[in-house]
């Protein structure tokens, strides 16, 4: 995931009042002695405040006005590689994830979301603009208490029932991450089974892997099966063709995210596989 510059989200005014006292002193002249001075303190009196300072004292920001009730319960809702936009418009290929938050995530979760401050920016203000074209902002959708739905993205977020574009902590972000990565790894990816591996790229040329290291990498990439038939990828290029040496046999599209992988009894599927076509680069550059 990915995963900006920050904006002024709100803006406090300090009003310091002085009071002020007046204090007398006299010393008789030409007598050589002092009399006892009698010091007189003038009583104090409240200054009015200006009709300026009322003013900026009206035009005061509410803080922390996103998340209002205490934190009962969040699910999060997301694609993997994708944000749910995007995800939204092509569900019918890649699956929609959702996890319900419990525990000490939970009351993590329920500690910071309280803390989202609105980022208050004019409609037609660069700021604006710099938020809202510039950045992502729906990486996850969390559903708070049942009703309240925010998108979060990596610096930004918004309440879209009500428009309000708040700034996203990187605390909060990199928790809500964590969170749905652990729930990819145990019940979403699947990983590449190999001890031996033949690699052959667009050219023809034929590379076999049998260093310990390159294989280990090539085991740790992680991959998930989307809903997707020969005919939609049937035109697309093939950068290298991977034999498991298992019956299973890998073919990674050039320039994107998904491979076929077929079977020895003839099946196949469609993967969404990030990253493999970089490492294949490297290793046939070496």
């Amino acid at each position: 995931m990915k995963k900006i510059s920050g904006l002024k989200t709100a803006v406090i005014a300090a009003l310091a009042v002085g009071i002020f006292c007046a204090c007398g002193n006299s010393t008789r002249p030409g007598s050589g002695t002092t009399e006892p001075v009698t010091t007189v303190v003038e009583p104090e009196t409240e200054t009015e405040p200006t009709k300026e300072v009322e003013a900026e004292t009206e035009k005061e920001p509410v803080i922390g006005d996103i998340v209002t009730s205490d934190v009962e319960s969040v699910s999060v809702r997301y694609y993997i590689g994708y944000n749910v936009t995007t995800g939204d418009a092509i569900s019918d290929t890649i699956p929609c994830c959702t996890v319900e938050i419990n525990g000490e995530e939970l009351a993590k979760l329920a500690e910071l979301l309280p803390e989202l401050t609105e980022v208050r920016t004019e409609s037609d203000s660069e700021a604006y603009s710099h938020i809202i074209y510039d950045h992502i902002m729906d990486y996850y959708e969390l559903t708070i208490n049942g009703d309240l739905v925010l998108d979060i993205g990596d610096e930004y977020g918004a309440d879209m029932a009500s428009g309000t574009v708040f700034a996203v902590p990187s605390e909060l972000y990199d928790t809500i991450e964590s969170i749905t990565e652990e729930y990819n790894k145990n019940n979403v990816y699947s990983t590449l089974e190999a001890d031996h591996v033949t690699v052959t790229n667009m050219a023809g040329k034929k590379l076999e892997l049998t260093d310990p290291e390159q294989l280990e990498i090539l085991r740790s990439f992680e991959y998930y099966t989307i809903n997707a038939d020969f005919e939609t990828f049937k035109d697309e290029k093939i950068a290298y063709v991977v034999d498991l040496h298992n019956g299973d046999m890998l073919e990674v599209h050039f320039a994107g995210v998904i491979a076929k992988l077929s079977h020895a009894d003839g099946s196949f599927e469609y993967i969404y596989i990030r990253g493999i076509e970089d490492f294949l680069d490297c290793v046939f550059a070496e």
